[in-house]
């Protein structure tokens, strides 16, 4: 019991362990890594720091369900230790796919430099002259399709632009599904068979669940940059919540990669004023007030939510939002959990 006090105070500030966590669990179907995570720790993205690798069992940090975890401390550290894995099966996924999975199909970005993105086929138009298209409309794709293959049809939308303010992709608006169909020279007879909003001429296709780019299956850790929440996948929302996606500044040329997790934090507002009689928030008062506001005079960020990153490109990535206690919006800060 000592042992157990001693190491939980002197690893307070990095890896504290819940009061109530089991000392033994069985791995249920359904689980999801960051469940299970949470159940042993207050921060889940501490994970690596308590998994006791076992040399004898392959993919150490896959969870099978009926994997029994122990907890245990050892020189005062507490680890957790997995017996001998059968391996029935996949897999349990980091987060809950059932939930996300949809969604997260349906992230992607289309390439900025535009000799990439002329090379994605794009529709074309039907022979009626209409320039929105529903399901059921055969349709001209221009370029190359499979015939039989499902394609996802996106809307370029707005610019992304990453924390540096360089612009790095275009948001891909997800619009509808197309069917391959019959290739005639440059132009391929498809068959638009769902829409979720109108199919508009120039819209792109790429391959749908293909190449989704991420994987569901990987472990949690602290971010070890920061940057800002640049943008929503969705050019008409402007707020997002618990297993929502949003869109970092940062990807992989800037350390970034995939189970990041980043403390989302809403930036403290700046404050004119140096006595109550003066004071007013800077955004409700005078330019001249503004003008000579003490420049440390800003009210301290909050704390709102984590975020982890589930697909990484060079210049942005995407990150879940796994807790969120009010809404995250487009310029609030993601940094490195204390």
């Amino acid at each position: 019991m000592a042992s157990v006090l001693f190491a939980t105070a002197t690893m307070a500030d990095t890896l504290e362990v819940n009061e109530n966590h089991p000392t033994k669990y069985v791995v249920q179907k359904g689980d999801t890594l960051w469940d299970i995570s949470g159940k042993f720790l207050k921060k889940p993205w501490y994970w690596p720091k308590i998994w006791n690798v076992n040399p004898q069992i392959d993919d150490p940090h896959w969870i099978y369900p009926g994997d029994v975890l122990t907890l245990v401390w050892i020189d005062g550290k507490p680890y957790l230790k997995r017996d001998a894995s059968v391996q029935k099966g996949d897999p349990i996924p980091t987060i809950n796919t059932e939930a996300i999975k949809t969604f997260l199909s349906h992230d992607l970005l289309l390439p900025y430099d535009q000799k990439e993105l002329d090379k994605l086929p794009y529709v074309a138009g039907v022979n009626d002259t209409i320039t929105l298209m529903s399901s059921t409309d055969k349709i001209n794709i221009k370029g190359q399709l499979e015939q039989g293959k499902q394609y996802g049809i996106y809307h370029k939308g707005k610019v992304i632009i990453n924390d540096k303010g360089e612009k790095v992709a275009y948001r891909a608006e997800f619009v509808g599904v197309a069917v391959g169909g019959e290739q005639q020279g440059k132009f391929n007879k498809s068959y638009l068979m769902k829409s979720v909003s109108a199919t508009r001429p120039g819209d792109y296709l790429m391959p749908l669940n293909a190449d989704t780019g991420y994987s569901l299956y990987f472990v949690p850790k602290a971010a070890s940059v920061d940057t800002i929440v640049v943008s929503l996948p969705d050019s008409y929302n402007k707020l997002a919540g618990t297993y929502e996606t949003v869109i970092l500044g940062k990807g992989s040329k800037d350390g970034v990669s995939v189970g990041d997790v980043f403390s989302i934090m809403r930036p403290g507002v700046d404050m004119v004023g140096e006595t109550a009689d003066t004071n007013d928030y800077g955004l409700y008062s005078s330019a001249g007030k503004r003008l000579v506001a003490a420049k440390d005079n800003v009210l301290p960020d909050d704390l709102v939510g984590q975020a982890m990153v589930y697909r990484v490109f060079n210049e942005v990535s995407l990150a879940i939002i796994m807790k969120a206690d009010t809404s995250v919006s487009p310029g609030y800060k993601a940094v490195k959990p204390e």
